[in-house]
């Protein structure tokens, strides 16, 4: 049925009011991270280190909305330059496990830290350091809290811990959004850190709108050298 001017009044409104609160979330973790930022710096020195390098690469996972989060960092990440995969948590632990290699860190999501499949992971990865034959890999939860089982098994945390969520259930809305909005900030730090700009985009992101605007910065596109460590 046609809604009323009324219902479009409360649907409007209740629109924005979830826009402000996700806007004063962001708002308040980045003045959070002003304050104290020491925990997100050591998940940045390893960061840094793993995409400076040209054989070591991020691996995202997560499951849920989580993992649809981690592929579009992941995306988001590869068209910058950065070596970057998303890994179902799930998928993993039956057999995709293999698309992590030495030198790699995987960047776990669960707000929570709690999440089932996401701690099996990470406790694989973990013994994967005292086998016989070790092969280091970094770890890096991003959550709610450090003082987790997923936090536990980590290297670095990156905390994005929200008042409440949008809705009376619970679903994922605001831990959803800074997760993501953390993430591209990142990102737009790595572009920031090499340099990175349109001639360097047009590279790896030939195509549509973007594409075309990136590469009226020059004709022959020249990527930035990523750093050796």
């Amino acid at each position: 049925m046609p809604l009323s001017t009324d219902d479009l009044d409360i649907a409007t409104t209740s629109i924005t009011n979830s826009l402000d609160a996700v806007s004063k979330a962001i708002q308040q973790h980045a003045t959070a991270l002003r304050q104290n930022s020491s925990d997100l710096r050591r998940a940045l020195r390893i960061l840094c280190t793993v995409t400076d390098s040209q054989t070591s690469k991020l691996v995202i996972t997560g499951i849920g909305k989580s993992f649809h989060i981690g592929k579009k960092l992941a995306a988001t990440l590869t068209s910058i330059g950065t070596r970057a995969v998303s890994l179902h948590a799930t998928e993993a632990l039956h057999g995709d496990l293999g698309i992590i290699g030495h030198g790699d860190c995987v960047l776990a999501l669960s707000y929570s830290g709690e999440t089932d499949e996401v701690v099996a992971l990470a406790s694989v990865i973990h013994s994967m350091r005292t086998q016989e034959d070790p092969m280091h890999v970094w770890m890096i939860g991003m959550g709610k809290s450090h003082a987790s089982e997923l936090g536990a098994l980590c290297d670095a945390w990156i905390a994005c811990p929200v008042d409440a969520e949008l809705s009376q259930v619970g679903a994922p809305t605001v831990s959803s959004s800074l997760m993501l909005a953390i993430g591209d900030a990142v990102a737009v730090m790595l572009m920031e850190r090499r340099r990175f700009g349109p001639r360097d985009f047009a590279r790896y992101h030939p195509g549509g709108a973007l594409g075309g605007l990136s590469r009226k910065a020059g004709d022959a596109p020249v990527v930035c050298p990523v750093r050796q460590t």
